[in-house]
């Protein structure tokens, strides 16, 4: 049996989500999950697995159009939070659309920490916002988006 993977990234905060992409699908706008998701290509270099508090970093690889810089640059200032979802499923089932039992793989929530690349394409690094040990802050800033809104009497 054939099987195929799909990605899908979601860019979000606490109250809006900005863009919505899948990998699988060329040059087409699917349903998928009751939202629609937009073709825009992308690669990641890896799920790592790891024991607890390793921190581990992914990174995204898009090409540089004006949509995925926009979207990127906004979500590193803006502490912005990327979703990726790896999802199997029988390539003989459909290729139109997202074949109904689709079966999630690997997923990964994280905060644009980082963005580099050329004039073709962006290797965007997603991480956590936290440090992985230790008592102090970490290096990263706190915003409402990652530990939510402060009580205030």
């Amino acid at each position: 049996m054939n099987r195929g993977q799909a990605l899908y990234l979601k860019v979000y905060d606490a109250s809006n989500t900005y863009q919505r992409w899948q990998a699988y699908y060329i040059n087409q706008t699917i349903t998928f999950d009751s939202v629609t998701w937009d073709y825009h290509p992308f690669t990641v270099d890896a799920f790592v697995g790891g024991g607890s508090g390793t921190n581990s970093e992914l990174v995204l690889n898009v090409p540089a159009t004006k949509a995925a810089v926009d979207t990127f640059n906004y979500a590193l200032a803006f502490n912005w939070l990327c979703e990726v979802k790896l999802y199997e499923f029988n390539v003989y089932a459909t290729q139109v659309g997202p074949p109904s039992g689709q079966v999630l793989i690997a997923a990964v929530t994280g905060e644009v920490t980082g963005i580099s690349g050329s004039f073709t394409s962006l290797d965007v690094t997603l991480g956590s916002g936290m440090a992985p040990i230790g008592a102090q802050a970490p290096p990263r800033k706190y915003t409402t988006g990652l530990v939510g809104t402060p009580l205030r009497l």
